[in-house]
């Protein structure tokens, strides 16, 4: 039995590639979670998660809308979460801003049922409440290494934005290679033009994400609180499962105290930085997987943990083509969005 570290994905992973992703292969079967999500769905008047995924064509305004686009997602890992073959044993889990809630799912803190509610009714507030936006930045070369004079020239351009007392930006996720920024929408404004340009491909960075407010940064503190009103009511158990949180600390099984999950998930996560890297060294380094498993929907957040990696030179992975030779031939990172990965982690077809 191979031990893995699971990863739940956030915002951004369903995409037009991903249309229909519910239909493919086994996860047609998985109906029982599916049919749950669009009960809670009807009851709001909302799209059903399968509706969502069985349209036609991918429409931006209605998949990456934030009603939309987090239930669709979580719906779409929870299925993969439940094809896991029996040949692995999930010793950690950690998950990426949104995935936090699919975790405390596919940990046993939460009940299908109260996750998916936690997920709507967040997107929901998110969408109410909403302020300022984000933007992504490379911290690396191209060749995946650390590259310092990127990582200052973030904190210059955070530095110069938040000292003009108009303009407030802030790191919202640490991802790898990766920063994500957020702020107000001057505050951005001013800290795109602070940050030197830099191509990576087709892209030019910094890149804004289109629809995202300024998650994970004082700037959502109403929405924090809008939401601790609201779920008053939630029990969060003790996970079955170690749960790695954006901070890095472990809630271990039986152990972890209920209120400080709930204080988390409601106050720190929502108002302060997530270090999604953090947290993946943690699983790494804590509980020394075999593999690491990453459900879909898609796989944009392999290039993330594949910096992690690199950076850490795990496992002898020194830099991008080193990461992608053991890829080939002994993959250490099995993501469930890739058809052939999603045969080995399940022992079925795609």
């Amino acid at each position: 039995m191979k031990r893995a570290l699971l990863i739940c994905p956030g915002r951004g992973s369903y995409n037009p590639a991903e249309l229909g992703y519910l239909r493919r292969g086994a996860r047609a079967a998985a109906d029982d979670l599916v049919a749950v999500a669009d009960e809670l769905r009807r009851a709001e008047g909302l799209p059903a998660i399968r509706e969502l995924d069985a349209a036609a064509r991918f429409d931006p305004a209605l998949h990456l809308a934030t009603p939309h686009a987090s239930p669709l997602i979580f719906t779409c890992s929870a299925v993969d979460a439940e094809l896991i073959g029996d040949d692995y044993e999930i010793v950690a889990i950690a998950g990426n801003s949104m995935g936090w809630y699919t975790a405390l799912y596919v940990s046993g803190s939460l009940d299908f049922h109260s996750a998916f509610r936690l997920i709507q009714t967040m997107s929901r507030l998110q969408d109410q409440y909403s302020a300022g936006g984000q933007c992504i930045y490379p911290l690396t070369d191209e060749q995946w290494k650390p590259d310092p004079a990127l990582h200052d020239a973030v904190e210059r351009a955070l530095k110069e934005t938040n000292s003009r007392g108009q303009t407030i930006a802030f790191w919202s996720i640490r991802l790898g290679g990766f920063a994500v920024l957020a702020g107000t929408d001057e505050g951005l404004a001013h800290l795109k033009r602070a940050l030197p340009h830099v191509q990576r491909g087709a892209r030019t960075y910094p890149l804004d994400l289109p629809g995202h407010a300024a998650y994970h940064t004082p700037l959502l503190a109403v929405t924090s609180h809008r939401a601790v009103e609201q779920f008053a009511d939630l029990v969060l158990q003790p996970p079955a499962i170690p749960l790695i949180d954006g901070r890095g600390h472990i809630f271990k099984p039986y152990l972890a105290d209920p209120a400080e999950l709930y204080g988390y998930t409601f106050v720190l996560q929502v108002t302060h930085t997530y270090d999604f890297t953090h947290s993946v060294r943690v699983g790494l380094r804590e509980f020394g997987p075999d593999c690491i498993i990453l459900l879909g929907p898609g796989d944009q957040l392999g290039g993330a943990i594949g910096q992690i990696l690199v950076a850490d030179q795990w496992s002898g992975m020194n830099d991008r083509p080193a990461f992608s030779a053991r890829q080939k031939s002994d993959p250490f990172l099995l993501a469930m969005g890739r058809d052939e990965q999603f045969a080995i982690v399940t022992g079925t077809q795609a």
